[in-house]
């Protein structure tokens, strides 16, 4: 149907008060299925020329004759108007025709044609949403996805590692910024699982590098390692996050764990551990700073070239990642 302007409203004012003058006379003007003659014009007609009835046709009552004429003139009227309403919107010549018949139609063949276009037209709608193709994620919105979950991964604020939590930060994420996803996609359980899964995978993709990115770290002689300024900076390289002191502190708990339990269950005991360092320091930011001293201090004596160490002024978190971590400090 072509769009609507002003010009269709003012005509479709202008038809609409046409017909409504041309409206056949309300059921009171007119005799009912209850009068004695049953409503019958010509019935009324007969007992007047008969004078069983009262006046003959020359009396002051012949306009009642006139109510079958003035009946066919407004079903005349209704019907010009229904052909060039629909021929106004443009309809096909057989449907102008259907909405002529629809015109003068009982009440309930117009409701009995009114429900079964109905149910035509959920018919038709459940063949378009059948033959819609599946949806698939753009490159662009993976690239992001990726991305984001390396932000996330990096984010010294992340309580946990594995399970729900990660996933939860990021789709918070993807439903703000919206990326090229389609309005209310969220809403569409089979298509927002396609956005779940890959968000997942790339949470899993990234865990897997860092593990492999720690392993190399600890493989050599413990005087050759890198220092945690220098693994640290191969966490975040290709990304768009920031290397800061928090960060490092993060990264020196994950090798300490790595060496203790570097089998499936390293991110599981690493996990425990910062849920550990919470609970005993009461939530308190400077109680968990002390904490992340003793590990980056052990670190330090353990890897690499100690009178090599050096540790980075406090950075800047970039505006990107200063986005991410304000997620993720948000409790899920």
């Amino acid at each position: 149907m072509p769009p609507r302007s002003d010009a269709d409203s003012e005509f479709d004012a202008m038809l609409s008060a046409a017909a409504l003058a041309a409206s056949p006379l309300p059921p009171s003007s007119s005799p009912g299925p209850n009068s004695p003659d049953g409503g019958n014009i010509n019935s009324r007609k007969r007992q007047r020329v008969d004078g069983a009835d009262g006046p003959g046709p020359d009396s002051d009552n012949e306009e009642e004759d006139d109510e079958l004429p003035i009946q066919l003139t407004a079903n005349k009227n209704v019907l010009g108007f229904a052909k060039q309403y629909a021929t106004h919107k443009c309809l096909r010549p057989s449907q102008v025709a259907e909405v002529e018949a629809f015109a003068v139609d009982p009440i309930v063949t117009r409701q009995i044609k009114l429900f079964a276009t109905l149910l035509g037209v959920g018919n038709c709608v459940d063949t378009i949403r059948t033959a819609a193709p599946d949806f698939k994620l753009s490159s662009s919105t993976d690239k992001n996805l990726h991305q984001l979950a390396i932000g996330i991964l990096v984010s010294p604020l992340l309580r946990a590692y594995k399970g729900s939590l990660p996933t939860k930060h990021l789709l918070n994420i993807v439903k703000k910024k919206r990326f090229d996803l389609p309005a209310g996609i969220e809403l569409i359980s089979s298509d927002w699982a396609v956005v779940k899964t890959r968000a997942e995978y790339h949470l899993t993709q990234g865990r897997a590098v860092f593990k492999k990115l720690l392993k190399a770290s600890v493989a050599d002689n413990p005087k050759n390692h890198p220092n945690i300024f220098a693994l640290g900076q191969r966490f975040v390289k290709d990304t768009d996050s920031t290397l800061t002191t928090p960060l490092c502190a993060q990264i020196t708990l994950m090798r300490k764990y790595f060496l203790l339990h570097p089998g499936d269950l390293f991110w599981d005991k690493l996990d425990d551990r910062l849920a550990w360092m919470r609970e005993n320091s009461g939530g308190d930011t400077n109680k968990q700073t002390k904490m992340f001293k003793v590990v980056l201090d052990d670190d330090r004596n353990k890897h690499g070239n100690k009178a090599d160490y050096s540790m980075l002024d406090d950075a800047v978190v970039d505006e990107w990642q200063s986005e991410v971590d304000t997620v993720v400090g948000t409790a899920a």
